[in-house]
């Protein structure tokens, strides 16, 4: 596509952007002026976009754009500034003599009596100390003294301060006093018995109960902190603490700052000590699992950031994992931009429908969809256990059934029962199974017997994009097939045959393996499409379709892949608005798709962006007109400004 045209499709893309949503085809249809080929890759852009998320809206490839990118550079400078401190005092605590580790303890700092050393972290030490004024035990929280000669961890120190003292909430810790002592600068707070939520889930999911009274709990506490503009920016288990009684307290608001007016606010960056830096591959996540899209992206944060942290805290105590995973913090970075997590209720059946769907909306990368209120997340959770208690009531406050009517009914109810089981058995075993929308699939590769490799990994990745187009189908990600695989001791890009396929589907909860084919016959390609039950092996979907030459292979493969998707249940109404053909939403050529898919290969399961983005440029330069191959160039290049920002944590 020459320059020119590509400036045309940009300016009606994002043109059309600022229509609502169901004006978007009309304006495009009058703008594109009969430009058929303008109009289809502006609805491709658009199309990704709804897929991918707005991520991919900085303009494409264009050098001189380069200082949209500097918020996120930005971000960088608090994560290395919060690395520096963390460092500073790991070697503050390591100089200390071995047969005196803690110099304070005894000694009495203004009124406090120091009696032991509870803690340590990257911001601060935290003593028990007895309040001889007032008679009861406090926490008081030091700025170690090699730290407290940094300008920026001195501001730090004071910000946490001035923003926990503005806040009187139950679910807020309480600040007693800011103060300093021989030039050592202290907060003495409330001291807490109990634990952390990070200690409490240790990996194993909650009762649903807990789940929704601590949710509650912390959504009213953000709620609080939101309303005197104050926003917290890391909320995370190891940010809230749970005392013995239940209640929960949102620590450390180290980050936060508090402007005047009650504007809203934003914090510095994210913090952690050095072990929970995520800065090179085999350390445990930390901080980046919890950020926001709009705080990876750098851009300008409210109060919902909070909100999507919350959503990956309640998402972690429902299934016990968190959403967003990987071995380096840039794996992590895609996922929060572009990967939907494992439905919750996949890793943890017990949980309440409605739960699962307030955690959704919690985890929406778009913050337009996302809760606009922590009060709002607050009432969802707190409607869903009035109905939980409720319905535990109703079953409690059943009548039972009076004796003189007992036999008979008795009688009647295990004849109808047995009439029930039997009709419902025959109408079950003769069922056509549908897919819904709690369902995932798992692709496996296509069998080429055409000896053609031009079709391999090819055809299986032009399947994807065609049924991606559905918001009806879950297609299982390449980084959790990947990760599956390694458990099974395979390699990550080992082949997805029959067996090893239906194996992953049945390890992840999917439902549905689509299997695919292609073979030659005479002049024309036979191309194969089914769908198995992962539990049963039983194929329940089947598509077979020709290709009059090599040429119309992707034609046809989505002309299958559509009449697969009314077969698996998708409504017809949502075939006939999401089913753009794949050579509009990819590309025409086999060529430009298959070097597309070694890209995507080289991305997923390599992490590789040089590789990733030669293989992305090759696929452009076989099909100029293949936008989405585009896209993923620009997704890898922002995300190698990410990679930079991890070069520099290192």
């Amino acid at each position: 596509m020459k320059p020119r045209k590509w400036e045309k499709v940009e300016e009606l893309y994002h043109a059309a952007l600022q229509r609502e949503p169901a004006q978007r085809a009309a304006f495009l249809a009058e703008a594109a002026a009969g430009d058929d080929a303008l109009k289809a890759e502006a609805e491709s852009l658009l199309l990704s976009r709804e897929q991918r998320g707005n991520f991919l809206d900085v303009p494409l490839l264009e050098p001189e754009r380069l200082q949209e990118i500097e918020g996120l550079l930005g971000e960088a400078e608090g994560f290395v500034e919060s690395l520096a401190m963390g460092v500073k005092t790991r070697l503050a605590a390591d100089s200390v003599p071995p047969d005196n580790p803690s110099p304070l303890i005894g000694r009495t700092v203004s009124h406090y009596g120091i009696v032991e050393k509870l803690g340590s972290g990257g911001m601060g030490v935290v003593y028990k100390a007895e309040d001889t004024a007032l008679g009861r035990f406090v926490a008081l929280k030091f700025l170690p003294e090699a730290v407290s000669k940094d300008r920026h961890a001195l501001e730090r120190f004071q910000r946490e301060a001035k923003a926990a003292s503005a806040l009187n909430h139950p679910n807020i810790f309480t600040i007693h006093e800011v103060n300093q002592h021989e030039g050592q600068h202290f907060i003495a707070m409330e001291l807490l018995e109990g634990k952390t939520l990070k200690q409490r889930i240790l990996g194993k999911p909650l009762q649903t109960d807990e789940i929704l009274d601590l949710g509650i709990q912390i959504a009213d506490g953000l709620d609080a902190a939101h309303a005197e503009g104050i926003i917290h920016r890391d909320i995370k288990p190891g940010n809230i603490f749970i005392t013995k009684r239940g209640h929960a307290k949102i620590l450390d608001f180290g980050l936060a700052k508090l402007s005047e007016g009650k504007e809203k606010v934003e914090s510095a960056g994210p913090t952690e000590t050095t072990e929970e830096m995520l800065t090179s591959p085999g350390m445990a996540v930390g901080t980046v699992a919890y950020m926001s899209p709009e705080q990876v992206r750098g851009e300008t944060l409210d109060t919902r950031t909070d909100l999507f942290s919350l959503g990956i805290v309640l998402y972690e105590m429902a299934t016990g994992k968190r959403p967003f995973e990987g071995t380096t913090s840039g794996v992590v970075f895609n996922a929060i931009l572009s990967k939907a997590p494992t439905a919750p209720i996949r890793l943890n059946p017990d949980i309440p429908g409605e739960l699962e769907r307030i955690i959704n909306k919690a985890l929406e990368k778009d913050r337009k969809l996302r809760y606009q209120s922590a009060s709002d997340m607050r009432v969802d959770l707190q409607r869903l256990k009035r109905d939980s208690d409720s319905g535990r009531s109703a079953v409690t406050a059943a009548m039972p059934l009076k004796k003189k009517n007992h036999r008979a009914l008795v009688g009647a109810s295990a004849l109808a029962v047995v009439l029930a089981l039997v009709i419902g058995g025959y109408i079950y075993l003769h069922r056509t199974p549908k897919v819904t929308e709690k369902d995932s699939i798992i692709l496996a590769d296509f069998t080429n017997t055409t000896g053609d490799p031009v079709f391999d990994g090819t055809l299986r990745q032009g399947l994807s994009a065609q049924l991606e187009q559905s918001p009806f189908l879950r297609i299982v990600s390449g980084d959790l097939i990947a990760q599956t695989l390694r458990l099974m001791e395979k390699p990550p890009d080992a082949r997805l045959t029959h067996d090893v396929a239906r194996e992953i589907c049945q390890r992840v909860s999917a439902t549905v393996t689509i299997e695919g084919s292609i073979a030659t016959l005479g002049n024309q390609y036979v191309l194969g499409l089914s769908a198995l039950q992962c539990s049963t092996g039983e194929t329940f979907a089947q598509e077979q379709i020709r290709a009059d030459g090599k040429e119309k292979v992707l034609d046809a493969l989505g002309d299958a892949a559509s009449r697969l998707r009314s077969k698996l249940g998708e409504a017809r109404a949502s075939l006939e608005t999401h089913d753009v053909p794949l050579a509009q939403a990819t590309t025409s050529s086999l060529e430009a798709l298959q070097a597309f898919s070694r890209s995507q290969q080289a991305w997923v399961l390599e992490f590789n962006s040089e590789k990733a983005k030669t293989f992305s440029e090759q696929a452009v330069s076989l099909d100029p007109s293949f936008a989405y191959a585009y896209l993923k160039c620009q997704r890898v290049f922002v995300q190698k400004q990410i990679g930079g920002f991890q070069l520099r944590l290192k």
